[in-house]
């Protein structure tokens, strides 16, 4: 009998198996790989609504909270929103020296006083003419809630203003401030709190700003007609409260003046707008769904509904998913919010939403299901936050029903496509 060469029948084997794999390789539906002699080869992918996978929801509003925002906004916009800042300057020099001599000299004069800040440039310049102004914040009292500071953006407490042009705001900002405002308190050895606001001058339109906070604020003043003497610099200090690192928080941060919106009712879930609302939902998914199966798509079904808020329903607003990657251990959900994962660390992608919009809202969350099989119910709790950028900073809320919505069908569920977990090898 004639035999082929060995190099022949190694090739025709190779193709053989080549044709075996690759068809092989068509039949199979997902990931899942091709076991040996292309055993059942066809599985079929399946899907399961949770309707009761959501155990907990929530809306928790406020945010950004108190003294987070590395930098602050300034924000008008008539009576929807008003975000003010604070910048604390809580030692004010006493003596300088002059040029020449060999002991410091009393400051009894104060000339060319004025705040300097860097506006974020990513922010397009305001449309309109705008007005900054900068008060005199300083109290004893409790001067980290709007009801005491409020009070203290008023006439009387003025300390110097700037007005810009349509379009012609500077990137360095620089508001002459009252000299003698500012020699009694260095007389007085008192500290320097500053409060920032902005408006339009023309109406009501949307005025935003934000006040770099790398480039800090500084108070510049001369304090001796001598020319050859320079300048004095003041930079962000703040003494109170006594704990250091949230003294550090609080010398620069933003105060929401107006635009603060009730808790809504509990069929409904909010995220973003103007009270800086953020959802929060607890997952229970039975072991026996995400262990014996392989997830091939995991999907968030929420109910959509007009939002309750007017201010910029026709705009587009992107929503966010934040695993919580807390223990379970940690309950409160303030706490709680200061162990967000990021979302690209999960698969997790922005959705986006037009407020006015209803109906059906599906969020694809199937890198963060998987995490959850493979992390187990010990070290996580299945928790998620929703939430939106320029929180606090835009009108535009989202709406959903939550899991107390009267009506079953528009709750909160999670839809799973998977295929189940098989055995692969020889018999």
């Amino acid at each position: 009998m004639y035999e082929l060469p060995d190099r022949i029948l190694r090739g025709a084997l190779g193709a053989t198996l080549f044709l075996v794999l690759a068809g092989c390789s068509e039949q199979v539906t997902s990931s899942l790989g091709c076991p040996d002699l292309c055993t059942d080869q066809s599985p079929t992918l399946r899907d399961t609504v949770l309707t009761d996978a959501v155990i907990v929801d929530s809306t928790i509003t406020g945010f950004p909270l108190l003294g987070t925002l590395a930098d602050p906004p300034l924000v008008s916009q008539g009576d929807t929103i008003d975000l003010r800042v604070i910048a604390r300057f809580d030692t004010l020099r006493s003596t300088y020296r002059a040029v020449g001599a060999t002991a410091d000299s009393t400051i009894r004069r104060v000339d060319s006083a004025s705040f300097i800040f860097v506006r974020d440039t990513s922010l397009a310049r305001p449309a309109a003419s705008v007005r900054i102004e900068a008060f005199d914040v300083d109290t004893t009292a409790n001067d980290t809630i709007p009801s005491t500071l409020l009070p203290l953006f008023r006439a009387s407490r003025l300390l110097g203003t700037r007005t810009y042009a349509a379009g012609a705001i500077a990137d360095t900002i620089r508001i002459p401030l009252d000299n003698a405002s500012l020699l009694g308190k260095i007389t007085a050895a008192r500290r320097l709190r500053i409060g920032l606001r902005v408006t339009d001058v023309a109406g009501a339109s949307l005025v935003r700003l934000r006040v770099v906070s790398g480039a800090a604020p500084i108070v510049r003043l001369r304090v001796s007609a001598d020319t050859l003497v320079a300048p004095d610099t003041v930079r962000l200090l703040s003494k109170t409260p006594a704990e250091p690192t949230l003294a550090a928080r609080l010398a620069l941060y933003s105060l929401r003046a107006a635009g603060t919106l009730p808790l809504p009712p509990s069929d409904r879930l909010a995220v973003g707008g103007v009270g800086g609302a953020r959802a929060y939902l607890r997952f229970s998914i039975p072991p026996i769904v995400i262990d014996s199966v392989q997830v091939i798509r995991a999907t968030l079904q929420l109910t959509q509904r007009p939002s309750r808020s007017a201010g910029g329903a026709r705009d587009t607003v992107s929503l966010y998913v934040h695993p919580i990657t807390s223990s379970p251990a940690v309950t409160d959900l303030y706490l709680a919010n200061n162990f967000l994962g990021a979302p690209r660390d999960f698969g997790l992608d922005s959705t986006r939403f037009v407020p006015r919009d209803s109906g059906q809202a599906n969020i694809e969350i199937v890198g963060l299901v998987r995490f959850w099989r493979l992390a187990g119910t010990a070290r996580d709790a299945r928790q998620i936050i929703l939430r939106a950028p320029l929180e606090g900073q835009i009108a535009g809320e989202l709406n959903f029903f939550s899991r107390d919505a009267a009506v079953v069908a528009v709750r909160p569920r999670l839809r799973l496509t998977y295929v189940p977990r098989r055995g692969f090898g020889l018999p």
